[in-house]
């Protein structure tokens, strides 16, 4: 039995327990949302700056950090979770509810931004979860959203802020090498009270 059959019947079980069970208290929901983020250092990452902006992003590739943190393997499921933070260092805010988001892997694949609800959904797909309660399913997706980087507001003047991207990997899924090297653009950005928009592009590669 491989390591997808494995978890996928195991997570399956869990499902079909919490069903039946209700609020049986032993079997934990299949998923989790990253509580602490635990980066390790050989991580892929990358950092640019303009416009008093910076812009680090690291990919979280390593796949006991994603089992510690998430109790799945993203990547074999097609996804690759990328660690963002921006810093304002100007004087007024950044607006980022235009922004647009490219990445491209080191083959010229475009990696697609997946929304938290969408990533969840991959997961329960791939692990072939069936069974579970309706109410732990939303908190779960409550959980994710509260992980993600939030563009909906401005960046404030000396603001730093983190969340997590989850990107959709081109190709099959099933066991894989994450991407060696990713091109990140943040696009469509800028200042309140300005027209003028900008963009930043990171290079994203072991150090």
């Amino acid at each position: 039995m491989n390591r997808r059959q494995s978890s996928g019947r195991r997570i399956a079980l869990c499902g079909v327990l919490l069903a039946i069970f209700g609020l049986l208290p032993t079997c934990a929901p299949p998923f989790r949302a990253p509580v602490s983020l635990r980066l390790p250092p050989e991580s892929p990452r990358g950092e640019a700056e303009a416009m008093d902006l910076v812009i680090r992003a690291t990919v979280l590739a390593d796949e006991e950090a994603q089992l510690e943190l998430f109790r799945a393997n993203l990547i074999v499921a097609g996804l690759l979770p990328l660690y963002l933070e921006m810093v304002n260092r100007g004087d007024t805010a950044i607006e980022l509810h235009r922004a647009r988001i490219e990445v491209w892997d080191e083959r010229g694949e475009r990696l697609a931004v997946r929304t938290p609800r969408q990533a969840l959904r991959r997961l329960f797909e791939y692990y072939e979860v069936t069974a579970y309660r309706i109410a732990a399913r939303q908190e779960l997706e409550r959980a994710f959203a509260d992980t993600a980087f939030v563009f909906t507001r401005a960046l404030a003047p000396g603001e730093t802020r983190r969340g997590m991207l989850f990107l959709a990997l081109a190709g099959e899924r099933g066991p894989r090498q994450p991407p060696e090297r990713l091109t990140l653009t943040v696009a469509a950005l800028r200042r309140t009270g300005s027209s003028e928009t900008f963009a930043l592009t990171l290079r994203i590669a072991r150090q």
